[in-house]
């Protein structure tokens, strides 16, 4: 059997090295039409596993419509571990400093936690707070209400740990926080971009199946 290998980077260890395939699973998965919300045949779908010949750890990438050979598994979407890539409602400014930030989570928390300030630095640009320090334009969402005091929290922590990356010479970010900081940012990308994101979306697919009800009962 040919060994498949690809270098490509991989999110658990922040490295770029080869990545080995050593399973193909091949099914069908249901589908549905999404202008009527009808149930369509049975999709063929394909998921990979690979490994990373550095680390050792397990990747999977998930292929639906089974239009990849083996040795095109990496085009496949990455669905373990969680990869740098944000949602596509996510403006690009932001995304491309989380995915920088990203890249060095595990090897550099310092580096990190000061990437991860400079994308909330970004996310405040976004929704029209330019002026003072990060701390006034954070305070200024909260109290329009754009981010609500739980994740007003959050923000806040993240933007001390980036203090700490950036300025701190007895203490630095230790890498239980680098995930912590990782997990706080993606939830309030989550709520300002990719939820609200989801539910137009929703609303959008629910209109056309409406439709499609209304035209097929006239």
């Amino acid at each position: 059997m040919t060994t498949i290998r690809k270098v490509l980077f991989c999110p658990h260890c922040c490295n770029r090295a080869p990545q080995r395939l050593i399973h193909t699973q091949r099914y069908m998965e249901r589908s549905w039409s999404v202008s009527s919300g009808k149930e369509q045949d049975m999709t063929p779908w394909s998921t990979f596993v690979a490994v990373c010949e550095t680390c050792g750890h397990v990747l999977l990438y998930d292929n639906p419509g089974n239009q990849f050979e083996d040795k095109e598994f990496h085009y496949g979407s990455l669905d373990f571990p969680k990869s740098g890539h944000l949602h596509s409602s996510v403006p690009e400014v932001i995304s491309k400093a989380y995915e920088e930030a990203y890249r060095i989570r595990s090897v550099a928390p310092n580096a990190f936690a000061v990437q991860i300030r400079r994308a909330l630095e970004a996310v405040c640009a976004d929704r029209g707070e330019t002026k003072g320090n990060l701390a006034t334009k954070l305070k200024n969402l909260s109290n329009k209400g754009e981010i609500p005091p739980v994740l007003s929290e959050a923000s806040d922590i993240l933007r001390l740990l980036g203090n700490i990356g950036a300025h701190g010479l007895s203490e630095s970010v230790h890498p239980l926080q680098a995930y912590a900081i990782d997990d706080f940012f993606r939830v309030i990308i989550e709520y300002l971009y990719i939820a609200p994101s989801k539910i137009e979306d929703f609303r959008a697919r629910m209109k056309k199946y409406e439709e499609s009800s209304v035209d097929e009962s006239a």
